[in-house]
């Protein structure tokens, strides 16, 4: 079999364990958002996106950046995907609790890679990126949306100063002194 067909194989998968799984508690809407991160990581399935937040989701990044729904999340995620093409994800923990009516939901999961292409940092530098440091971090409030599961607002946070070290072929800390430079 093909690379690319077991690619392909592996993302149908993927997409009916979502559509055969019933919501119906808090592991299953854990896995829904799981799976969910997968696809869109993994697979590159970006407008997955859609399918996941609210079209006026209200998403805080970190550093005090705000996304404004669906398509601002989607646009993030793109530049972020493309730099990495061949991105993965690695679930630490997903769960999810009641709240009201709907979840709160938790992820967390570090991201592999290698910047392969441009970035909003500049050229590829082909370096991988540390996976050990590069975490992502969620917490967001899911509710129902016209029979869909969709985060309506989420607090996340990105290891974006090793993802800036890995697109600029630096070390973090070099990273933090340009930083400040910058500010100053």
């Amino acid at each position: 079999m093909y690379k690319a067909d077991k690619l392909y194989n592996d993302m149908m998968d993927i997409d009916a364990s979502i559509k055969d799984l019933e919501v119906k508690d808090e592991a299953s809407i854990a896995n829904y958002f799981e799976l969910y991160t997968h696809l869109i990581f993994d697979h590159k399935w970006i407008g997955s996106i859609y399918d996941i937040y609210a079209d006026h989701a209200e998403i805080y990044r970190e550093n005090g950046t705000y996304l404004d729904g669906a398509h601002a999340m989607m646009k993030d995620t793109l530049k972020l995907t493309s730099a990495f093409p061949d991105m993965t994800v690695t679930m630490r923990d997903t769960f999810a609790v009641k709240y009201e009516d709907g979840y709160k939901l938790w992820r967390y999961f570090i991201m592999s890679g290698t910047n392969k292409t441009y970035s909003v940092y500049g050229p590829a530098s082909n370096k991988p990126l540390n996976s050990d440091a590069c975490i992502v971090m969620s917490m967001a409030t899911v509710k129902q949306i016209s029979g869909r599961w969709q985060i309506v607002k989420e607090f996340v946070m990105y290891s974006i100063d090793e993802i800036r070290a890995t697109c600029l072929n630096t070390e973090v800390d070099a990273c933090d002194s340009a930083a400040k430079e910058e500010e100053a």
